[in-house]
């Protein structure tokens, strides 16, 4: 591909690390946005999460200069993150990289950590609230459990028993095996049940909720903003944030990221790293 040219008001970030989601896997099966090769020259490039370092800026382009450590996404219906270099709106979803956090921290946080920060905040989480996180293992799952316990609630995750473990590590109270119990069987209600793999009927959610409890699902539509991405930086920031990473894989194996989540058995997130180790932070 050729060498991005930054417009006016945008930054170029040279890429250490990014990260396949579930939604790069589905963009990448819909159809008139498959990606088909010609010769080989790709037609589109997929990604959205990105940590890297500015290398260029346009004329225009406010608050960011070269050698800024930087993460964000590329959000909405625009990709390209999955490469080595990306131009970005220096306006739009790009914040530098708190503290010293390595790009392997900081890449896989902006997709998953703001959609569940957004699906808590619309459902009002807060202090002493009982909230319940279905799918807690996955990357928004695993966020929503952090960041439900930075608000002080009461979480009980559901996931399978293998990942017990990592979501009490990551604060939950209680964890429900899905794979031995029925949770909506289980007697409790719960102020905030938040469906972070869309697998969660409505109606079994209904039953599970609290008089003037919320139910949030990662299937409704939402748009990322600014705001969220900055507040998520200083969760980052403060250590009640982290990403869970499941698995990591060169730039070049890109393919096998995506068959990897596609198989709908990860945990967390999966890591691409575009360079070396010792500067994406995992050596």
């Amino acid at each position: 591909m050729p060498v991005p040219v930054p417009a006016s008001d945008e930054v170029l970030v040279r890429v250490h690390a990014t990260s396949v989601t579930r939604g790069d896997v589905v963009l990448r099966k819909m159809p008139g946005l498959v990606i088909r090769a010609f010769g080989e020259r790709p037609k589109k490039v997929l990604g959205h999460d990105f940590a890297g370092v500015v290398v260029a800026v346009g004329d225009e382009a406010l608050g960011f200069a070269p050698g800024s450590r930087v993460m964000g996404t590329t959000s909405g219906t625009a990709h390209g993150a999955h490469a080595e270099l990306l131009a970005v709106p220096a306006e739009g979803m790009i914040v530098e990289i708190p503290g010293e956090a390595s790009f392997a921290e900081a890449a896989p946080v902006p997709v998953g950590a703001m959609t569940a920060l957004h699906l808590l905040s619309e459902a009002g989480v807060g202090k002493g609230q009982r909230v319940l996180v279905n799918g807690a293992s996955g990357s928004v799952g695993s966020y929503a459990v952090q960041i439900a316990k930075a608000r002080g609630a009461r979480v009980t995750a559901v996931c399978s028993g293998r990942n017990a473990d990592l979501v009490r590590g990551l604060g939950a109270e209680e964890v429900v095996d899905y794979t031995t119990a029925d949770v909506t069987a289980l007697g409790r209600r719960f102020d905030i049940v938040l469906d972070a793999v869309g697998t969660l009927r409505k109606r079994a959610a209904r039953a599970l909720l609290a008089d003037g409890g919320a139910y949030a699902t990662t299937r409704s539509r939402r748009d990322e903003t600014l705001a969220e991405l900055m507040e998520v930086r200083d969760l980052l920031a403060s250590g009640a944030l982290h990403a869970v990473v499941d698995r990591v894989y060169d730039l070049e194996d890109v393919p096998a990221a995506h068959a990897r989540v596609e198989g709908g058995h990860k945990r967390g997130n999966v890591l691409v790293r575009v360079r070396a180790e010792d500067e994406v932070g995992l050596a």
